[in-house]
């Protein structure tokens, strides 16, 4: 632990000690895993869909928004509806972890 070399009274220190570095606890990463992994997919795919204007419809393949709006609408809602609840859903398991 280092003081402020300034002012020795001082209870702001300039470094932290590692003892005091605290690490997330396991049992919060793994309840965090599948949120986590729906968030980066559902997300990576609504801006892929976003990007390249189409979407892929069961048995009939990938379809432009213009072929198959309906379809792209519903695709893009879902997903991005997906992970704001992902997003949601880990932001409320470390609140309720360390403000609870």
């Amino acid at each position: 632990m280092f003081r402020n070399r300034h002012n020795s009274s001082s209870q702001h220190r300039l470094f932290v000690s590692v003892r005091e570095i605290k690490m997330v606890p396991i049992e919060l990463i793994i309840g965090s895993i599948g949120n986590i992994i729906a968030f980066i997919f559902c997300l990576g795919y609504a801006i892929y869909t976003f990007l390249r204007k189409g979407v892929h419809v069961k048995g009939r393949g990938w379809k432009t928004k213009d072929e198959a709006p309906k379809s792209y609408y519903f695709t893009l809602g879902i997903m991005i509806l997906v992970s704001i609840l992902s997003l949601g859903a880990i932001i409320f398991r470390l609140y309720t972890y360390y403000f609870v």
